[in-house]
């Protein structure tokens, strides 16, 4: 893998569609409850695993909100400690999957031809 890639991991086990290893922070959302935050771990185009303070239950419905995205209804396939597996209501686009995974990559410092990254070294 090279510098700046994120991993995949295969489908398998069942899976149909690969995972995107991510670390996005996003909201979750119970129907009529409060937002609360999360970090999304893996995600694909079926679903997502988080992991989030929020009190779930196997088969709720959650809302996702990833920075630059419309929020995205999903139901909890499977909870173990504060993690949590997601499945989509209906999968996301492919393009839209490549675009949250864009948002959330920041860009390297920039500076100017010549210029160090930490200043002028003392000496």
């Amino acid at each position: 893998m090279r510098k700046g890639q994120l991993a995949i991991l295969p489908a398998s086990d069942g899976r149909r569609a690969e995972r995107r290893i991510v670390n996005l922070a996003a909201s979750l959302r119970e129907p009529g409850a409060r937002l609360g935050d999360a970090e999304v771990l893996n995600l694909s185009e079926t679903g997502f695993m988080a992991e989030t303070d929020l009190a779930l239950e196997v088969g709720g419905l959650v809302w996702l909100k990833l920075t630059g995205l419309e929020p995205t209804k999903s139901r909890v396939v499977w909870i173990e400690g504060a993690r949590a597996g997601f499945e989509f209501e209906a999968p996301l686009h492919p393009a839209t999957l490549e675009l949250a995974i864009a948002v959330s990559r920041k860009a390297p410092p920039r500076r100017a031809p010549g210029q160090r990254l930490f200043g002028p070294l003392s000496r």
